[in-house]
């Protein structure tokens, strides 16, 4: 075990013992797989990203690892820490960028079926709506929920969701809900790890990441980068409530729509908007 309590969304650990680890990450892709009762996969080959990322310093910020298994079929596993406008459709994009790659000559039918697994540290959906922490979505008819196609998979893995239970009770993707959960104690994740051999394996290279000073500062600069981006986040979306809050005095005033847009800076579609509102 470490000798400090990890933080195991962290981009440096996800990046250790993931893309090193093809046995760890078929284990984690199978623990999505068994939900859809699609077959599971034996074996993976990682694929060198040439998409743009976003960087901090020369290294990407958005954590993902994508991978193509015996079949064909390709998988991205995006773990997100800090909440993100239009997660959906951030995800939708990315899905459809590695999906897109017919080669000259070749049919739309040898496009391969593309899942996307986003595992996140913050609640993308209403939890008194949605309160379960898995979710996951295709493409079907709204009338009937006959399936268009299905080669496309996206699911979603809200990590404040999970809800600790009997491990023996637990199911894989539960397993590994608590192994990413901050909220897991040791005892519990140390009877989780007996039970399932690919956490087991997780947690000892994150032993040895542990002890490698190297490492560890590449670690400290991941968090130090997240911690930035979650204040800049709360900086911005408690700005925008000041300007809103301004705006809408500055109505009840009735300030002119040209003088408001001088003093806030904002758009007259944007006043427009915060019109409505009243």
């Amino acid at each position: 075990m470490a000798a400090f309590r990890i933080n195991r969304t962290n981009d440096a650990v996800f990046k250790a013992v993931f893309a090193k680890h093809p046995q760890i990450t078929i284990s984690l892709i199978n623990a999505f797989f068994e939900f859809q009762g699609t077959e599971l996969i034996t074996d993976i080959e990682f694929i060198d990203r040439e998409m743009d990322a976003d960087e901090y310093e020369g290294k990407e910020s958005r954590l993902d690892i994508l991978g193509r298994t015996a079949s064909g079929t390709k998988v991205n596993i995006e773990m997100q820490v800090n909440a993100l406008a239009a997660m959906g459709e951030r995800s939708v994009y990315y899905w459809a960028r590695n999906y897109a790659d017919l080669k000259r000559g070749e049919e739309y039918d040898q496009l391969n079926r593309t899942v996307a697994i986003n595992i996140l540290g913050f609640n993308l959906f209403d939890a008194e709506k949605y309160s379960d922490m898995h979710s996951c979505f295709g493409i079907y008819d709204v009338k009937t929920g006959c399936q268009l196609t299905d080669k496309l998979e996206i699911h979603f893995l809200e990590l404040p969701k999970f809800k600790g239970k009997n491990v023996k009770e637990m199911n894989r993707m539960e397993k590994w809900a608590a192994y990413f959960s901050p909220s897991t104690p040791d005892e519990e994740l140390a009877e989780i790890a007996a039970s399932e051999a690919a956490i087991q394996e997780a947690m000892e290279v994150e032993d040895v990441f542990t002890k490698d000073e190297v490492a560890k500062r590449s670690y400290e600069k991941a968090e130090k980068f997240r911690r930035d981006q979650a204040a800049q986040i709360s900086y911005a979306r408690n700005e925008g409530k000041d300007i809103m809050l301004k705006i809408l005095q500055m109505l009840k005033n009735k300030t002119p729509d040209e003088e408001i847009c001088r003093h806030t800076g904002c758009t007259f579609d944007e006043v427009m908007q915060v019109k409505a509102l009243l």
